[in-house]
């Protein structure tokens, strides 16, 4: 098809008006035979001339241009116009319109996230892009594939994937500085480079942003300068303005305050479109914040957010909402607090639920945890201990759950069928929600769908059929209803299920203090540390170094006291018994608890008995676990990796377990298989893995113990793989490198081999901190399965480290080793 053919197909269907109002083809009229329709303006004025709507096509249409999607915005009419977008995307895809119908996907990736709805931006972009892979490059196509890939960028940036972001816009960008459209392409170069500027924001990158963003408005400006026609003239602002904003924004992170001030002044000036002027003040709020004029910035939010709320902008909400509760809770004003924070929450929790990726939920709620740490901060002021633990097990549980993913990971044996089940209904859901999404464009083809009342009472149903089904299967398996709704458990429960002469202490570490619960059977009691997060991400990496290191004993202790009088001095006259239950948070997962060394001049576990759990929440799908099927233990040691991967003393260790248990599988070498451990795991009640653990923190499913490889299994046993495991083991000790450490995330339920074995069904599992020494480890294990004849793991591996303090006083080589799990 020639250019011209081309470009007349364009402006038959209305597609003329988008690229002009992307900067991209000047402004033309519709072609007499097939316009978009007619739209009534959105201020309530005469309706834009067109040409009558052909028979068979409906009335009510929106243009599809930037613009023309956010007037729909602006008008309140957003939901309206992304069902049409929706819709008609679906029409002209049917029709073989390519072209035509990568536009239409592309307005559904503007619309859709302003209203919140990341992944509907997501998968249009995509569509969009995939629609225009193969098109020629002219200049309308061009065009289309920029705006498409700063829709799809920004919904990426949005939900966290800043990987894919930058790929996005570097993509689009190469794509267009070798295209021969040399004057539209300023404009375009302009608009792709602030996307890039937006990603290095969220990176922290603030430099790297101002650079970009003022790059972008360079040729921004020329594009406002040089075009003449009204409409591709006001998009050119709104991209100048946004620009502007971004810029502004990083410069108030430099600490440049009054080129900030400047820069977004400047930005309100440019662009009069609403959402602009809403972000604009919004952010005007937050450089008066940074400049200590906490009432000026209170000021400004309560301007933004009646706009805010009118434009259905979710995430400016969830932004202002967070800023509010950040400065009341400067202010001590906690029940302020409390309420923004809540409001956020909400917001943030509606989002979530809409996503369908486990990458994206993770991404998107990754630098909101510090909403649930806020609302902790000022129920615990307000002296409402038990909602701020709520609170706290709720962050926990929801990254953990946004790192699992699908379900479909999880299932085994006997929960299988009530994870096909619940995937079938959220299905549904799913489809419901559209559907009452649907009815309010009005689609008169599906005379049911556009029923309001109709599509409510099915939507009502399908919530209802999910809720009913939650119900039974808390029934059935309370861990599996854990995995599909989050219910962190309360304080009363969890005295109940704390084992007797057990104290637990819980950690939520928030940028300015550190939280802490001690809670036993009978008595539950908070702290608030002044212990911010900045000063132990540097002082547990100053202590993990050392020990890494063999630095001197006594530098290693006066690194330990510190942290020992930071974390444990208030907690420690409050603490009756000798067992404690820890629940790390943050960069506290990474600590060897057992080395924090008490000014008596003792090492932790010379005092106590320790166990952890990745949250407190674990505890109530422990009870009952560990059965057995049949006393039998299987020991893997020293898999056939290669030369490279040998560990000796693994082997030796693997043997050494055997020793103390009559009849037990031993595993080594050539027959240290996947396909053999699984075979073999659900029957054992002990197993034992010395060998290399694998970890991806890109892809914490993915992280691994290494084992060899025979037939489909390819040696990996993965901890998606583990989750699927239907194990009865009271214990599994995993003496491998590093397995106790998967993804830090901000929410931080600790996603590694740990919590996969607890799910799979054994209620206590032993990793390690660090890259042990295989002779060392092998020490280890011989005090421990000599003192575990007698006693529980938890005590038994307090027995090990103890009798191997003795003989080596340095924590390097008895510290490392964690058991997770019930304490006994």
């Amino acid at each position: 098809m020639t250019a011209r053919r081309l470009q007349g197909r364009l402006l038959a269907s209305g597609l003329a008006l988008a690229l002009a109002a992307g900067g991209c083809a000047p402004a033309a009229t519709p072609d007499a035979g097939a316009s978009v329709g007619v739209r009534q303006s959105p201020a309530g004025g005469p309706a834009r001339a067109g040409p009558p709507t052909p028979p068979g096509r409906e009335e009510g249409r929106f243009g599809l241009s930037r613009t023309d999607a956010l007037a729909a915005i602006e008008s309140g009419a957003g939901r309206e116009a992304l069902a049409f977008y929706e819709r008609e995307a679906e029409r002209l895809e049917g029709a073989g319109q390519r072209l035509e119908a990568a536009l239409a996907h592309t307005a559904v990736s503007f619309t859709a996230p302003r209203l919140g709805e990341y992944q509907h931006g997501i998968r249009a972009g995509t569509r969009a892009l995939e629609l225009l892979r193969d098109a020629p490059r002219t200049v309308e196509v061009t065009a289309a594939l920029v705006s498409a890939s700063n829709s799809l960028g920004n919904s990426y940036r949005q939900v966290g994937d800043l990987p894919r972001a930058r790929q996005t816009f570097e993509s689009a960008l190469e794509l267009v500085q070798a295209s021969p459209f040399k004057r539209r392409a300023r404009f375009w170069i302009g608009s792709l480079s602030r996307g890039l500027a937006s990603v290095a924001a969220s990176q922290g990158d603030h430099a790297t942003a101002v650079e970009q963003g003022a790059r972008a408005v360079a040729l921004l400006e020329q594009r406002v300068r040089s075009e003449k026609a009204v409409r591709p003239r006001r998009a050119a602002r709104l991209h100048l303005a946004k620009a502007l904003l971004l810029v502004g924004n990083a410069k108030r992170h430099l600490g440049r305050h009054a080129e900030a001030e400047a820069t977004l002044r400047r930005a309100q000036q440019v662009s009069d479109a609403p959402e602009v002027k809403a972000q604009v003040v919004g952010a005007l709020g937050q450089l008066a914040r940074a400049r200590g004029d906490r009432a000026g910035a209170l000021e400004h939010f309560a301007r933004a957010l009646p706009e805010a709320q009118r434009l259905g902008r979710v995430g400016l909400l969830v932004s202002l909402h967070s800023e509010m509760g950040r400065i009341h809770l400067a202010d001590r004003r906690w029940e302020e607090a409390l309420r923004e924070y809540s409001g956020a929450m909400r917001l943030v929790e509606d989002v979530r639920s809409e996503l369908e990726e486990s990458a994206y939920r993770s991404g998107y709620l990754e630098d909101k945890l510090g909403i649930y740490h806020g609302a902790a901060r000022a129920a615990l002021a307000l002296g409402r201990s038990e909602e701020a633990f709520g609170f706290a097990e709720r962050a926990r549980a929801r990254a953990f759950l946004d790192l699992l993913g699908t379900h479909t990971t999880l299932s085994k044996g006997k929960t299988r069928a009530l994870v096909e089940e619940e995937l079938r209904l959220r299905a549904q859901l799913a489809e419901a929600r559209a559907a009452a999404a649907d009815s309010e464009g009005g689609d008169e083809e599906d005379e049911a769908a556009t029923d309001p009342t109709w599509a409510r009472g099915r939507l009502a149903a399908a919530e209802a059929s999910y809720r009913a089904f939650l119900d039974r299967v808390r029934g059935e398996s309370r861990e599996q209803a854990s995995l599909m709704s989050v219910e962190p458990v309360n304080l009363a429960e969890l005295q109940r299920l704390l084992p007797e002469g057990t104290v637990l202490l819980e950690y939520l570490v928030t940028e300015p203090e550190t939280l802490l619960w001690i809670v036993t059977r009978t008595a539950v009691e908070s702290l608030r540390l002044p212990v911010t997060r900045r000063f132990l991400v540097a002082v547990v990496r100053d202590l993990r170094t050392a020990i890494a290191d063999n630095a001197t004993l006594a530098e290693v202790q006066g690194r330990s006291r510190r942290l020992h009088d930071a974390l444990l001095s208030a907690a420690r006259p409050r603490i009756a018994g000798e067992r404690l239950l820890i629940v790390p948070h943050d960069v506290l997962h990474y600590l060897p608890f057992a080395a924090l060394r008490s000014p008596r001049g003792r090492w932790l576990i010379e005092d106590y008995t320790l166990a952890t759990l990745p949250s407190a929440s674990v505890l109530k799908y422990l009870e009952g676990k560990g059965g057995g099927r049949e006393a039998r233990t299987i020991a893997v040691g020293n898999p056939d990796l290669g030369p490279a991967l040998s560990l000796r003393y693994a082997e030796r260790e693997a043997r050494a377990v055997g020793a103390h248990f009559p009849g037990a599988s031993i595993l080594v070498r050539a027959e240290a298989t996947e396909a053999r451990v699984k075979t073999l795991a659900g029957g054992g009640t002990l197993l034992h893995f010395a060998t290399h653990g694998a970890l991806d923190e890109q892809d914490p499913l993915a992280s691994a113990l290494l084992l060899a490889p025979e037939g489909a299994e390819d040696g990996r046993l993965e901890v998606r793989e583990v989750f699927g495991l239907d194990l009865g083991a009271r214990l599994v000790v995993l003496s491998a490198c590093e397995t106790g450490l998967g993804r830090l995330s901000r929410g931080d339920e600790l996603v590694g081999l740990q919590r996969a074995f607890l799910y799979a069904g054994t209620p206590a599992v032993i990793t390690t901190l660090w890259k042990i020494d295989d002779r060392a480890s092998f020490a280890l294990m011989e005090h421990f399965y000599h003192a575990l004849e007698r006693v529980g793991p938890a005590q038994a591996l307090r027995q090990a480290g103890r009798a191997t303090l003795a003989e080596h006083p340095h924590p390097f080589a008895w510290a490392a080793f964690v058991l997770t799990g019930v304490p006994d």
